[in-house]
């Protein structure tokens, strides 16, 4: 992320937060912020199946975040699986 935009990252992962937590099949949605560097943070999400990550991943309101939140990172938004 660049430097500065952490408010504005928060406030997007805010919003994609309480939607998610809404969708049918989340059991847990939540992010983190790095105590050593402020311009990096995690998502934790878990879900009761494969259909409902492949549901999260098409919603509209990730959707919206990936696009509010393209101009404050420095690089492309990871997403990994497990």
């Amino acid at each position: 992320m660049k430097a500065g935009n952490e408010s504005a990252f928060i406030d997007a992962a805010k919003t994609l937060a309480t939607a998610a937590c809404a969708e049918e099949g989340n059991l847990c949605y939540t992010f983190y912020q790095s105590v050593t560097e402020p311009e990096a943070f995690i998502f934790y999400e878990e879900y009761k199946d494969a259909v409902a990550v492949t549901a999260h991943a098409s919603s509209e309101a990730f959707k919206a975040f990936t696009e509010a939140v393209r101009e404050l990172l420095d690089g492309d938004l990871i997403v990994d699986k497990y």
